[in-house]
């Protein structure tokens, strides 16, 4: 049996990750009058970038070639490829969006736009879509029909989503939203600093946005290999948040007055 509090919390995380990028667009877009065009770029860039390509060279290094895949099992080697891999194609992806197909937007606003349009959907594909198939998955367990209609490989593929629905302490639940905000807040800091960059003619920023993003997806590569737990883990990266927090709020500033 799946219990109610492991349902309601994996129900408050969907909202949250599909719910707060929505109002965040929403208010964005009443106060900053931000370009759903630059949102739609960012949207654009995580499908690009992220789900394709990045996923396109995964499947190579840690599934088709054996040499690879065998070298990528040393736990600090993973750790350092997943960081950089995310880095270089995220932030090169901004990158080449923001300097090639959006020229006529530099304010702060379309960093603001373009982060919301990366790590909205983001959050809405990987956490809303997930919640809403646990959601599904939970219902079928506790009224007797998962072991019908989920059968042979199916069983099998969705085996892990049994085991943590079933499982894992309800509160774990919670944390992919929670996590989804840290993630959101990180791409919406990172699209402003890439821009800056750009509208300074500031080429290290991209160097320094690549590292950023490895050091901050570092954590998590050492979580998957189960050497730190996932208390760690989100500690960090909403403690990261925070301080990219700061960052977007006192980055406006920047673009009037053309200082760092």
């Amino acid at each position: 049996m799946v219990s109610s509090f492991t349902i309601a919390s994996i129900i408050l995380s969907l909202v949250v990750a599909v719910g707060i990028p929505i109002v965040l667009l929403i208010i964005s877009k009443k106060n900053f009058n931000i370009s759903i065009k630059v949102v739609l770029f960012g949207m654009l860039t995580f499908f690009v970038f992220a789900s394709i390509l990045e996923g396109f060279f995964h499947a190579i290094f840690l599934e088709w070639n054996k040499s690879t895949k065998a070298l990528l099992e040393n736990t600090w080697l993973y750790m350092l490829y997943g960081g950089l891999m995310a880095g270089i194609f995220e932030e090169t992806g901004r990158f080449i969006m923001i300097k090639y197909a959006l020229k006529k937007y530099r304010e702060w606003k379309d960093g603001l736009a373009f982060g919301l349009g990366h790590g909205g959907i983001e959050s809405i594909l990987i956490v809303g879509i997930n919640s809403v198939v646990m959601v599904v998955l939970a219902f079928m367990i506790n009224n007797g029909s998962y072991d019908s209609f989920i059968t042979g490989q199916a069983a099998t593929a969705l085996a892990p989503l049994y085991e943590q629905l079933t499982g894992s302490s309800s509160y774990l639940m919670l944390f992919a939203g929670v996590e989804r905000l840290g993630a959101l807040a990180i791409h919406i800091g990172l699209s402003i600093f890439v821009l800056y960059g750009i509208k300074e003619g500031k080429k290290a920023y991209l160097l320094y946005a690549i590292l950023i993003h490895a050091v901050i997806n570092f954590p998590a590569a050492l979580y998957q290999k189960g050497l730190i737990n996932v208390f760690v883990v989100e500690v960090y990266i909403l403690l990261i948040a925070v301080g990219f927090i700061v960052w977007i709020v006192k980055s406006k500033s920047l673009f009037s007055s053309n200082k760092i």
